[in-house]
């Protein structure tokens, strides 16, 4: 019987978790980094990592005295720009190893444009979903 009620505490547990999980995904800006600092506390706290939880408090403590979608918004189109300039570079970098015929440089740049424009779209869809 008590097997069964620790299987029983054991899934219950798991589904808290999911549903955690879950509803952050549903959220957008501060709420959504509110919701992810909570579940990380809550798991800092399952593996009683202490000191992990007051570092996570912390955070959630600045978040909730600082954090405003209009402050996200701000730094996801910085951060878009700054990737955007980067990009450019490489850019500029891939076309001189090409007129070089180097093609360990130009391996070395398409993977950097790669991942780059990667990261543009990862950033542009964050910032869609806060407008």
């Amino acid at each position: 019987m008590l097997k069964i009620q620790a299987i029983g505490l054991i899934l219950l547990g798991a589904n808290v978790e999911a549903n955690t999980a879950g509803n952050c995904d549903n959220l957008t800006g501060c709420k959504k980094k509110i919701c992810s600092i909570e579940k990380d506390i809550a798991m800092a706290e399952k593996m009683e990592n202490k000191s992990r939880v007051e570092g996570l408090q912390t955070s959630l403590e600045k978040v909730n005295a600082h954090c405003t979608d209009d402050k996200l918004i701000e730094d996801l189109e910085n951060k878009i720009k700054d990737t955007k300039k980067d990009l450019q570079e490489d850019r500029e970098g891939y076309e001189e190893a090409l007129k070089d015929n180097r093609p360990d440089k130009i391996e070395k740049y398409q993977t950097k444009m790669s991942e780059e424009n990667s990261k543009i779209k990862k950033l542009e869809q964050e910032l869609k979903e806060l407008n």
